[in-house]
């Protein structure tokens, strides 16, 4: 079964006449990679998908569609809005905010998050 968020993405898509290819123009994106979104699941592998903040600006732009709803369905907001107080924190030096544009362009996947958690235990 869909979730929410790919219910809502191939509604958007549907409800602006757009083909997968074309969103694929718009937002630079591979049209597959799309409806797995849609269908919450690579249907290579079978897992889920879980798109990365850029990912869902990309859509939210093709769609004009508020980004923060599509960071609601996907449970990324809160992750999201802390983020956005550490960036605008005056007291927070540079980089740390560096460190955090970092962690928020990453892919959402187990092994880079690993590493990283690796490499800063290793610092501690």
């Amino acid at each position: 079964m869909q979730n929410e968020l790919g219910r809502t993405l191939e509604a958007l898509r549907k409800e602006n006449k757009f083909s997968l290819r074309e969103v694929a123009e718009l937002t630079g994106l591979n049209f597959t990679y799309i409806r797995d979104l849609e269908l919450n699941k690579n249907r290579s592998t079978k897992q889920p998908v879980k798109p990365t903040t850029d990912t869902l600006q990309k859509l939210a732009a093709a769609y004009d569609y508020p980004l923060e709803n599509l960071l609601k369905l996907t449970g990324q907001l809160e992750v999201a809005n802390a983020f956005e107080k550490i960036l605008n924190d005056p007291d927070v030096n540079e980089k740390k905010k560096e460190a955090v544009r970092i962690l928020m362009e990453m892919d959402d996947n187990d092994e880079s998050l690993d590493r990283v958690i690796g490499i800063l235990n290793a610092l501690k």
